[in-house]
Protein backbone atom coordinates (compact mmCIF):
# COMPACT_ATOMS: atom_id res chain seq x y z
CA UNK A 1 0.00 0.00 0.00
CA UNK A 2 1.49 3.67 -1.06
CA UNK A 3 1.76 6.21 1.21
CA UNK A 4 -0.83 8.24 1.91
CA UNK A 5 -1.19 12.25 0.33
CA UNK A 6 -2.80 14.89 1.94
CA UNK A 7 -3.13 18.77 1.00
CA UNK A 8 -5.47 21.64 3.13
CA UNK A 9 -7.38 23.62 1.44
CA UNK A 10 -10.84 25.92 2.12
CA UNK A 11 -13.56 23.62 2.45
CA UNK A 12 -16.92 24.63 0.24
CA UNK A 13 -20.49 25.00 1.99
CA UNK A 14 -23.12 22.51 0.57
CA UNK A 15 -24.66 25.30 -0.75
CA UNK A 16 -21.53 26.38 -2.96
CA UNK A 17 -20.91 23.09 -4.19
CA UNK A 18 -24.56 22.46 -5.18
CA UNK A 19 -24.32 25.97 -7.53
CA UNK A 20 -21.04 24.28 -9.18
CA UNK A 21 -22.90 21.18 -9.98
CA UNK A 22 -25.61 22.64 -11.04
CA UNK A 23 -23.50 24.60 -13.54
CA UNK A 24 -21.55 21.49 -14.16
CA UNK A 25 -24.07 19.35 -14.78
CA UNK A 26 -24.55 21.25 -18.04
CA UNK A 27 -21.24 21.76 -19.64
CA UNK A 28 -20.80 17.90 -18.88
CA UNK A 29 -22.88 17.39 -22.22
CA UNK A 30 -21.07 19.84 -24.35
CA UNK A 31 -17.22 19.89 -23.10
CA UNK A 32 -15.61 16.84 -23.37
CA UNK A 33 -13.04 16.51 -20.18
CA UNK A 34 -11.76 13.09 -19.32
CA UNK A 35 -12.63 13.79 -15.37
CA UNK A 36 -14.93 16.46 -13.72
CA UNK A 37 -14.68 16.84 -9.66
CA UNK A 38 -16.84 15.16 -7.61
CA UNK A 39 -19.28 17.35 -6.13
CA UNK A 40 -17.73 16.66 -2.55
CA UNK A 41 -13.96 16.87 -3.59
CA UNK A 42 -14.30 20.92 -4.69
CA UNK A 43 -12.53 22.90 -2.47
CA UNK A 44 -9.89 25.27 -2.45
CA UNK A 45 -6.47 23.94 -2.16
CA UNK A 46 -4.59 26.03 0.10
CA UNK A 47 -1.25 23.83 -0.16
CA UNK A 48 -0.25 20.46 -1.35
CA UNK A 49 1.61 18.26 1.29
CA UNK A 50 2.05 14.84 -0.65
CA UNK A 51 3.08 12.36 1.58
CA UNK A 52 3.82 13.13 4.80
CA UNK A 53 4.93 11.22 8.57
CA UNK A 54 2.71 10.93 10.91
CA UNK A 55 4.67 13.26 13.56
CA UNK A 56 4.51 15.73 10.59
CA UNK A 57 0.84 15.66 9.67
CA UNK A 58 0.65 16.22 14.07
CA UNK A 59 2.76 19.24 13.95
CA UNK A 60 0.59 20.73 11.21
CA UNK A 61 -2.93 19.76 12.43
CA UNK A 62 -1.73 21.33 15.91
CA UNK A 63 -0.70 24.49 14.41
CA UNK A 64 -3.25 24.53 12.44
CA UNK A 65 -5.23 24.56 15.05
CA UNK A 66 -4.14 27.15 17.21
CA UNK A 67 -4.02 29.64 14.27
CA UNK A 68 -6.68 29.40 12.11
CA UNK A 69 -9.23 30.17 14.18
CA UNK A 70 -7.66 33.57 14.84
CA UNK A 71 -8.57 34.61 11.15
CA UNK A 72 -12.06 36.19 10.13
CA UNK A 73 -14.18 34.74 8.35
CA UNK A 74 -14.87 36.42 4.46
CA UNK A 75 -16.63 36.38 1.42
CA UNK A 76 -15.42 35.94 -1.68
CA UNK A 77 -16.76 35.81 -5.17
CA UNK A 78 -16.35 33.13 -7.45
CA UNK A 79 -17.17 35.28 -10.90
CA UNK A 80 -15.39 33.82 -13.66
CA UNK A 81 -14.23 30.76 -15.32
CA UNK A 82 -10.21 29.85 -16.72
CA UNK A 83 -7.82 27.14 -17.29
CA UNK A 84 -4.28 26.11 -17.01
CA UNK A 85 -2.67 24.39 -19.37
CA UNK A 86 -2.77 24.66 -23.23
CA UNK A 87 -5.44 27.43 -24.20
CA UNK A 88 -6.97 24.89 -26.58
CA UNK A 89 -6.59 21.53 -24.91
CA UNK A 90 -6.33 22.59 -20.91
CA UNK A 91 -5.45 20.47 -18.47
CA UNK A 92 -7.44 21.90 -15.81
CA UNK A 93 -10.94 23.96 -16.30
CA UNK A 94 -11.53 25.68 -13.07
CA UNK A 95 -14.30 28.59 -11.03
CA UNK A 96 -12.65 31.30 -9.17
CA UNK A 97 -12.31 35.07 -8.11
CA UNK A 98 -10.18 37.41 -10.52
CA UNK A 99 -8.05 37.86 -7.28
CA UNK A 100 -7.88 36.75 -4.36
CA UNK A 101 -6.80 39.23 -2.06
CA UNK A 102 -9.42 38.24 0.69
CA UNK A 103 -7.90 34.76 1.15
CA UNK A 104 -4.33 36.02 0.83
CA UNK A 105 -3.44 36.61 4.82
CA UNK A 106 -4.84 32.78 5.33
CA UNK A 107 -3.04 31.60 2.17
CA UNK A 108 0.14 33.00 3.83
CA UNK A 109 -0.69 31.88 6.89
CA UNK A 110 -0.93 28.19 5.81
CA UNK A 111 2.71 28.44 4.01
CA UNK A 112 4.00 29.19 7.37
CA UNK A 113 2.87 26.76 8.83
CA UNK A 114 3.87 23.95 6.48
CA UNK A 115 7.31 25.67 5.96
CA UNK A 116 7.80 25.41 9.91
CA UNK A 117 6.88 22.02 9.81
CA UNK A 118 9.99 21.62 7.68
CA UNK A 119 7.91 21.24 4.38
CA UNK A 120 8.68 23.25 1.25
CA UNK A 121 6.27 26.13 0.66
CA UNK A 122 4.65 27.21 -2.52
CA UNK A 123 6.45 29.31 -4.97
CA UNK A 124 4.62 30.48 -7.89
CA UNK A 125 2.03 33.27 -6.63
CA UNK A 126 -1.54 32.20 -5.20
CA UNK A 127 -3.96 31.65 -8.00
CA UNK A 128 -7.19 30.45 -5.69
CA UNK A 129 -9.61 27.87 -7.63
CA UNK A 130 -11.83 25.48 -7.80
CA UNK A 131 -11.01 22.47 -10.36
CA UNK A 132 -14.19 21.23 -11.84
CA UNK A 133 -12.55 19.37 -14.35
CA UNK A 134 -9.11 18.02 -15.72
CA UNK A 135 -7.65 16.92 -19.11
CA UNK A 136 -9.80 18.09 -22.69
CA UNK A 137 -9.90 15.14 -24.76
CA UNK A 138 -12.00 16.63 -27.19
CA UNK A 139 -11.30 16.38 -31.31
CA UNK A 140 -12.08 20.20 -31.30
CA UNK A 141 -10.35 23.17 -29.65
CA UNK A 142 -11.85 24.14 -26.10
CA UNK A 143 -13.86 27.33 -25.90
CA UNK A 144 -15.41 27.80 -21.97
CA UNK A 145 -18.91 27.85 -21.88
CA UNK A 146 -20.42 30.89 -21.43
CA UNK A 147 -23.55 30.52 -19.31
CA UNK A 148 -21.08 30.31 -16.03
CA UNK A 149 -23.63 32.59 -13.12
CA UNK A 150 -21.01 34.41 -10.68
CA UNK A 151 -21.81 33.74 -7.08
CA UNK A 152 -20.64 35.10 -3.39
CA UNK A 153 -19.35 32.46 -0.76
CA UNK A 154 -18.19 32.93 2.19
CA UNK A 155 -14.95 31.16 3.71
CA UNK A 156 -15.50 29.94 7.04
CA UNK A 157 -13.72 27.05 7.38
CA UNK A 158 -10.48 25.19 6.71
CA UNK A 159 -9.56 21.51 6.35
CA UNK A 160 -6.89 19.23 6.33
CA UNK A 161 -7.48 16.49 3.53
CA UNK A 162 -6.34 12.86 3.00
CA UNK A 163 -6.30 11.45 -0.94
CA UNK A 164 -7.83 7.96 -1.86
CA UNK A 165 -6.93 8.05 -5.45
CA UNK A 166 -8.55 5.32 -6.41
CA UNK A 167 -12.27 6.11 -4.57
CA UNK A 168 -15.17 8.24 -5.34
CA UNK A 169 -15.33 10.97 -3.52
CA UNK A 170 -10.90 11.31 -3.76
CA UNK A 171 -10.82 13.01 -0.57
CA UNK A 172 -11.33 12.67 3.32
CA UNK A 173 -11.62 15.34 5.65
CA UNK A 174 -8.86 14.63 8.49
CA UNK A 175 -9.43 17.98 10.47
CA UNK A 176 -11.63 20.82 10.20
CA UNK A 177 -10.73 24.58 11.66
CA UNK A 178 -13.05 26.99 11.17
CA UNK A 179 -12.93 30.48 11.01
CA UNK A 180 -14.10 33.08 13.62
Amino acid sequence: MSTPHYFIAIELSPFVKEKIENQKSSWQETLDFKQWTHKQDLHITLAFLGAVSEKVLAEIQTQMKEIIPAFPSVSIRINHIQTFGEKESPRIFWAGPNRGDEIQPLYDQVQKIIRSAGLKSEDRPFRPHITIAKKWQGSKKFHPPEDFVPFDMKVSSVCLYRIHPQETPKYEVVSQCRLR
